[in-house]
């Protein structure tokens, strides 16, 4: 796949059609990532692969970290939970992978961090590339419920790291429209 029309066709695909994601291609894609700058070479990322039934494992933790939010008498947050609660397992019910990425964090020196999660951000980003080349879907998510402390154990992240992301991965379910909101004359700027 040429690398303009790879960058302009990925989408973020949040349900897939099911099947498991061999070990050789997952191996591939972690492979891909670690080609991503970083400064002075810290490759600062690491990768947790979530797969096979590890994925019901992830399940139940998902919904203990869901149980660990809930306020007992909190209708309206239970409804909300609930609800977000199922979208999560509907999606973890077709996902042949996830890909779990920290980076190791400098929290001595600020422009160090900064530096190293923005490496592994592009890391995520060829990881997101060598999917869609090899026709998977993927989403990068960057937060909530899939952070917390007990997902954090749950995946093994060591204490000195940060989740960058949690990268769902599946065999495409539907292709995808893409669509811009801007076009590139309204965000660059030559000086």
């Amino acid at each position: 796949m040429d690398l303009d029309h790879a960058i302009r066709t990925r989408r973020t695909h949040k349900m897939y059609a099911g099947g498991a994601i061999d070990d050789a291609t997952l191996r591939e894609l972690v492979e891909l990532a670690t080609w991503a700058p970083n400064h002075n070479f810290t490759e600062p990322w690491r990768f947790y692969v979530v797969r096979g039934v590890a994925l019901e494992a992830m399940r139940q933790a998902v919904a203990a970290s869901f149980d660990a939010i809930a306020k007992p008498g909190d209708a309206d947050l239970t409804r909300k939970l609930q609800q977000k609660r199922d979208k999560l397992g509907r999606r973890l019910d077709t996902t042949g992978a996830v890909i779990v990425v920290t980076w190791s964090r400098s929290p001595a020196d600020e422009a160090t961090d900064r530096e190293d999660y923005a490496a592994t951000c592009c890391a995520i980003q060829n990881l997101l590339l060598g999917a869609h080349a090899r026709g998977l879907g993927a989403l990068w998510s960057t937060g909530g419920v899939l952070m917390t402390p007990t997902m954090r154990r749950f995946y093994g992240v060591d204490a000195g790291a940060d989740i960058a992301g949690v990268v769902f991965l599946g065999h495409v379910a539907a292709e995808l429209v893409g669509r811009r909101y801007k076009a590139p004359q309204d965000v660059m700027h030559f000086v």
